[in-house]
């Protein structure tokens, strides 16, 4: 439901904006997403107990979806977004808690693959949202979130919290959460105004929706095929990755070849699964919040910035996203070191 939510937006925008005759008045989408994401990292992080707050956060998620098939004006839009912001806020903290409260090893190899079932809903959001008409659609995920909510009936309540990490290095924190703020913006921004910027350059609407579900069946392989790469040298290989992923991204500024955008998702897929672990072992299991209120502001804030961009120039943009991205991943891996190395005997 996490990958379906996050990725129907950027095959339904465009419909959006002629259906209501808005363009950058969308923007208040991404913001009460953010302010509805906020509510919900706040209580997660406040929580002792999973039962029943997760099939509550599915409920919300199923009538914030609901709401968005119904509504007849586009403020309808922007409630939905913050009732889907709570609920996609708390599933996400505890469903990737979960895995690692069950898996005490192995953390980023349990993350990537249960990452993979965001890879799943991902993939079949856009596809949904082209071939039905996206009132229907959203009506659909409505449905399957009810559902859902019955599979996190009486979940397993989180361990008993452990104080943090005194040798955890100063500072390393800040640059972990610089990481993962810009990445969900690279990830967001692309795979949620790619879209747009397509159709602007004319490309045919059915190839868009079948090129943003390739983004996200490219990004569902990352998950599950890199998790090994990046085991045993994380932040190095994934700077590796990101650097591969800044060399694709300049695709964006030749317009005949801008249909290969969809291999940004097998590059940035094992990056926010690295950086939770990361943050886990190094920092400690307190970090969470913390990366998830990071994840909030880029995942929303920076996409409202992208909803008044020309579209001409959303291709630049990407790019300076994914470089934003590099960069702050270049200045962990550089923070890391020299924290290893100092507290070398």
């Amino acid at each position: 439901m996490t990958g379906a939510t996050g990725a129907a937006v950027g095959a339904v925008l465009p419909q959006w904006q002629l259906d209501f005759g808005v363009r950058g008045e969308l923007s208040w989408y991404f913001n009460l997403l953010f302010a509805g994401a906020a509510v919900g990292i706040l209580l997660s992080s406040r929580m002792r107990r999973r039962h029943p707050w997760l099939s509550l956060a599915l409920l919300s998620e199923g009538v914030g979806l609901g709401i968005l098939a119904l509504t007849p004006e586009v403020w309808g839009i922007f409630g939905g977004a913050f009732l889907l912001g709570i609920g996609v806020a708390i599933a996400n903290f505890h469903c990737n808690a979960l895995p690692l409260d069950l898996y005490p090893t192995g953390h980023a190899v349990v993350l990537n693959r249960v990452g993979a079932a965001f890879g799943i809903g991902a993939v079949l959001a856009p596809l949904l949202m082209v071939g039905l008409p996206w009132r229907l659609a959203y009506g659909l995920l409505a449905g399957v979130a009810l559902v859902a909510a019955a599979l996190l009936w009486k979940a397993p309540p989180p361990p008993a919290p452990s104080p943090p990490q005194s040798s955890a290095p100063q500072g390393l924190l800040l640059h972990v959460l610089g990481a993962t703020m810009a990445y969900v913006s690279a990830e967001l921004v692309v795979s949620s105004f790619s879209g747009l910027y397509l159709r602007h350059l004319g490309y045919d609407p059915p190839l868009v929706g079948v090129l943003l579900s390739l983004f996200w069946v490219a990004f569902t392989l990352g998950r599950l095929g890199l998790a090994p790469l990046l085991a045993e040298q994380p932040l190095a290989r994934l700077l590796g990755l990101h650097l591969l992923a800044l060399g694709v991204a300049l695709v964006y500024s030749i317009p005949p070849l801008a249909w290969a955008f969809p291999l940004l998702g097998f590059l940035l897929a094992p990056t926010f699964p690295t950086l939770y672990s990361f943050a886990r072992e190094a920092i400690g299991p307190h970090s969470a919040t913390y990366l998830f209120y990071a994840g909030a502001v880029g995942a929303n804030l920076i996409p409202a910035a992208f909803a008044w961009m020309p579209q001409g120039a959303l291709g630049l943009g990407m790019l300076g996203a994914v470089g934003w991205m590099t960069l702050a991943t270049y200045f962990l891996r550089r923070r890391h070191e020299a924290s290893s190395s100092a507290l070398r005997p």
